[in-house]
């Protein structure tokens, strides 16, 4: 999938997190090999509240089910626009999702807003 995206998002998640600050391509290189990291990433094709986040969260889980691989770890990126900012009740589909696929594993998710993002992005790293 988008490898560059997974390691950009494990590079800003180890921001100022000594030793992790200096991670480098052979550092993800290792992650990769190691821990099979996958990474997938989703934008929503509507803005109506809710119903954009389901559908995304919709393909992400459809994407879990067909590499049929059991995960571990989870790190959750939600990107969205300023001006049509979440809702509490959108919060109700990632619920769901983390309810059936997360469960009691580890999951670490951040929210991040970008003008220049029209709907809402959900990127999605998993590992094992």
């Amino acid at each position: 999938m988008e490898k560059e995206k997974a390691f950009q998002i494990l590079s800003e998640l180890a921001k100022n997190k000594y030793p992790m600050n200096n991670l480098g391509m052979e550092d993800y290189g290792y992650l990769m090999r190691e821990h099979e990291v996958e990474c997938f990433s989703h934008t929503s094709l509507t803005n109506e509240n809710v119903v954009r986040i389901k559908e995304v969260m919709d393909k992400l889980g459809k994407d879990l089910i067909n590499l049929g691989k059991d995960y571990e770890r989870f790190v959750m990126i939600i990107e969205y626009n300023s001006q049509n900012e979440l809702m509490m009740n959108e919060m109700a589909p990632i619920h769901e999702f983390c309810e059936e696929f997360v469960k009691d594993k580890k999951l670490c998710w951040g929210l991040s807003q970008h003008d220049d993002i029209d709907r809402v992005k959900i990127t999605l790293v998993a590992s094992r």
